[in-house]
C-alpha cells in the first residue's frame, strides 16, 4: 500500500494513533519513501535526508497534538518536512551534492531515461523541481502542493506548466 491509495482518513486514524508502536511503524513504513524523495529535492544529499525522515518522524510523534483534523495530513507532514529541510539548510553551508540528488526514487525501464530524467530535472529551479516531483511522482494535486509551499493555486499552476513546458523543449533539443 503506497500513501496515495491510503485514504485521507485511514492516514489520519495512523498519525492520531502516532504514540501506538503499531501505527507509528505503519505509518513509518507507508511515509518514509515520499518524505525521503521530497528531503532529497530540497536538500540534494543523501544523509541530510535521511536525517530529515528521522527528524520529520520524531516531529510527527512529538506534535501531533498540534495536528489540525481539518486539514489534510499528507499537507501537514509534507509541511513539516520541507519546514524541517529548510531549517537544516539554513544551519549548513550550501552544498549541492548532484550525484546524491541523482538517485530518483522514479522507476525507468532504461537506466539511459533516469540519466535523462535527472539531467533535465537540474535544468529546473529547485522550486520547479518541487512541484514536478510532489505533483508526478508523489501524486499531490496542485492545491495541495500550494499549501505545503506556501503559495496560491495560480502561481504552482503556472510554474508547473512552465517547467514542463521547459522539460519538453530540453528533451527536444537533445
Amino acid at each position: 500500500m503506497s500513501p496515495s491509495t491510503l485514504s485521507d482518513s485511514s492516514l489520519e486514524q495512523l498519525l492520531l494513533n502516532i504514540k501506538q508502536e503499531d501505527s507509528f511503524h505503519e505509518l513509518y513504513l507507508l511515509l518514509k519513501a515520499p518524505i525521503y524523495g521530497y528531503s532529497l529535492t530540497i536538500l540534494k544529499n543523501r544523509e541530510d535526508a535521511l536525517d530529515n525522515v528521522q527528524d520529520v518522524f520524531i516531529t510527527l510523534y512529538n506534535q501531533i497534538d498540534t495536528y489540525d483534523q481539518k486539514n489534510k495530513p499528507m499537507n501537514w507532514i509534507f509541511t513539516i518536512t520541507k519546514n524541517k529541510a529548510i531549517s537544516k539548510l539554513r544551519k549548513q553551508k550550501p552544498t549541492i551534492d548532484i550525484e546524491e540528488y541523482r538517485e530518483t526514487p522514479i522507476k525507468f525501464a532504461k537506466e539511459e531515461d533516469r540519466v535523462l530524467f535527472n539531467i533535465l530535472m537540474e535544468q529546473l529551479s529547485e522550486e520547479e523541481r518541487t512541484i514536478i516531483l510532489l505533483h508526478l511522482l508523489w501524486g499531490f494535486k496542485h492545491r495541495e502542493i500550494a499549501d505545503i509551499l506556501n503559495s496560491k493555486v495560480s502561481t504552482i499552476l503556472s510554474k508547473y506548466h512552465r517547467a514542463i513546458k521547459k522539460l519538453k523543449e530540453m528533451e527536444a533539443n537533445r
